[in-house]
């Protein structure tokens, strides 16, 4: 075994691909730089984590 893969490669790879999904001009321009965490850490949980997209 030459490189051993951490386990949560899976999530966050889930987890990239949703800040890239909620990253869209839309959303840059409409919140701040605190609301936009706020924002992307939700829809990370409901949509990504979740499965509600």
């Amino acid at each position: 075994m030459d490189k051993a893969e951490p386990r949560n490669v899976g999530i966050k790879l889930l987890i990239k691909n949703g800040k890239k999904k909620f990253r869209i001009a839309e959303n840059l321009s409409f919140y701040s730089k605190k609301d936009y965490k706020k924002a992307e850490k939700k829809y990370i949980k409901t949509c990504v984590l979740g499965g509600r997209c």
